[in-house]
């Protein structure tokens, strides 16, 4: 990131370079620059305790978390079922209450998409997409993912990378006051910019993967969950052959990071932990499935010669549906089990 002092160091190269001239002929645009660095405030990271230099404040952070709450409303809406919300609510908050930023107002919604997918805004609202509620098999698998988004939040993973973004920003405006030559080339820069700082970096996903983990674990749910969610959509990725599950897609590999994690969960797993497996399937009972207005989930229980192609249907086929229920490709269903099917 670029601070007031990177950013006199880097005028006063470029004076040595190119002479006074440039920096006179730009003395409006410096008076700006030196009123931005003005305003540069440092924080205390909740998670590591540290101090850091951030360009974005809480009162920005709750701003732009609100105004994306509108802009989500606008573009997906959101899930029209009100128990279930709550549901979804209550699930996030215990966790967000026992992190390390309790008193941000947290807010957790479904997305009315068929997209599987989770994320955070700024300021603690958090998002999953229906898509991805049929593809959790219990409680702790939903509680792991929406701890790992408020991990990302409670590290201000995206604070930072806002930061770091402006600090990008402001070489580019520094490059083309004194080099007019560059500017062409800097508004290459410019569209990759976008492109760089929309996905978080592996260190801040691995790092939400183990704050998720010491969350669930505080809160009594199997820490074991987030491992599994990953396990999940790694077999849906793999099946389908392409980064179907957004949710990987800007994320480490799924099987690099249940292995990141096994020592974690084993180091955390100090009491007994549940994953209310019943409660959860009871909850997305006739949750809507995919883009067709008529596919709902439902219940059925595995009889004798029942397999996974028997029942499968439009618009499941047997692999999707194994997946669906947190089963590898390639393993039959037990006899007796309560399963997810789609209607």
């Amino acid at each position: 990131m670029i601070g007031a002092a990177e950013l006199l160091l880097i005028v006063l190269i470029i004076v040595l370079v190119f002479g006074t001239s440039r920096l006179s002929r730009a003395a409006d645009t410096t008076k700006a620059a030196v009123k931005v660095g003005k305003k540069k405030v440092w924080v205390t990271n909740p998670v590591t305790g540290e101090k850091e230099f951030t360009l974005m404040s809480l009162e920005k952070e709750l701003a732009l978390g609100r105004r994306t709450h509108a802009e989500v409303q606008q573009k997906w809406g959101l899930y029209d079922d009100d128990d279930l919300q709550q549901y979804i609510h209550g699930v996030g908050l215990k966790m967000a209450k026992a992190s390390h930023w309790p008193q941000l107002p947290w807010r957790f919604s479904v997305v009315d998409d068929s997209s599987v997918n989770a994320f955070a805004a700024p300021g603690g609202f958090i998002y999953l997409t229906r898509g991805l509620l049929a593809y959790l098999c219990d409680e702790a698998e939903l509680a792991g993912v929406l701890a790992h988004e408020i991990g990302h939040v409670t590290a201000r993973h995206r604070a930072k990378g806002y930061t770091r973004e402006q600090g990008a920003q402001a070489g580019l405006w520094l490059v083309r006051i004194f080099w007019p030559a560059a500017r062409t080339l800097s508004g290459f820069a410019d569209k990759g910019l976008g492109m760089l700082f929309l996905s978080y970096g592996r260190d801040d996903e691995l790092e939400a993967d183990r704050l998720a983990v010491g969350y669930l674990a505080a809160c009594g749910w199997d820490p074991a969950g987030l491992p599994r969610v990953l396990t999940t959509l790694g077999r849906l990725q793999d099946a389908s052959g392409e980064e179907v599950p957004t949710w990987l897609s800007t994320h480490p590999s799924s099987p690099d990071r249940v292995a990141e994690l096994e020592d974690t969960v084993t180091r955390v797993r100090n009491r007994p932990t549940g994953d209310n497996r019943s409660g959860y399937r009871q909850k997305i009972q006739g949750l809507r499935f995919g883009d067709g207005p008529g596919h709902r989930l439902a219940a059925h229980t595995i009889a004798d010669g029942d397999s996974w192609q028997s029942l499968a249907s439009k618009p499941i086929d047997a692999a999707t549906l194994a997946i669906l229920n947190g089963y590898p490709v390639t393993k039959p269903p037990r006899i007796g089990e309560a399963i997810k099917t789609v209607t």
